[in-house]
């Protein structure tokens, strides 16, 4: 035969569901915010001559360049490798460990 519970005080039974799930849902939101840093980014203005090829290699630190330049591109909505003198473009900053 099964033994049945009997909540004798429901206020504080559901208090305590409450604390739980508050104190879960903080932790999880805690770890997720943890470290998180937001990416910094460096407006340049384009020189006669720069290609994309170019910038991207002067600012990439210890990225891959290829990966680098898609980001450039994708920061900046640019379909193509065209960019003209006097276009400023975001750079996003890399970290130098």
């Amino acid at each position: 035969m099964k033994k049945k519970y009997i909540l004798k005080n429901k206020k504080r039974f559901f208090t305590f569901l409450f604390l739980i799930f508050s104190i879960m849902i903080t932790f999880i939101f805690a770890d997720i915010s943890y470290g998180y840093k937001e990416k910094e980014y460096k407006a340049i203005e384009v020189r006669y001559g720069d290609t994309l090829w170019d910038i991207a290699n002067r600012y990439k630190g210890d990225s891959e360049i290829r990966e680098y330049l898609f980001e450039i591109k994708k920061i900046n909505n640019i379909d193509s490798s065209n960019i003209f003198p006097g276009d400023i473009i975001k750079i996003p900053l890399c970290d130098k460990i």
